[in-house]
């Protein structure tokens, strides 16, 4: 029996200090954590460089904001979080529902 899915949006601050990697390969990165909590990435909106309200690094004021729906099981941000708590690439995550 496959699982329910729901859709869900959520923001990632992408943490690009000392990588060589474009944002492009960064976020094939995030997509591939979302495939692996078994969701499907629908779309996803690159919102440019913004300033960051709360920083804990005083020498990183600035980050990559990037916008993704996905659809995922109920319990999928919940695991997709810790995965991306482990994951050096994402400074923060937050999830919505669409």
């Amino acid at each position: 029996m496959t699982p329910i899915k729901r859709k869900y949006k959520a923001t990632f601050i992408i943490d690009t200090r000392g990588r060589e990697e474009t944002l492009d390969v960064l976020l094939e990165k995030v997509k591939l954590d979302i495939t692996a909590v078994q969701g499907e990435v629908v779309s996803v909106e690159n919102l440019g460089q913004r300033d960051l309200v709360r920083s804990t690094d005083p020498k990183f004021t600035t980050a990559p904001y990037v916008q993704m729906e996905f659809m995922a099981p109920v319990d999928g941000p919940k695991h997709l979080h810790e995965r991306l708590r482990l994951n050096q690439v994402v400074y923060r995550a937050m999830f919505e529902t669409a």
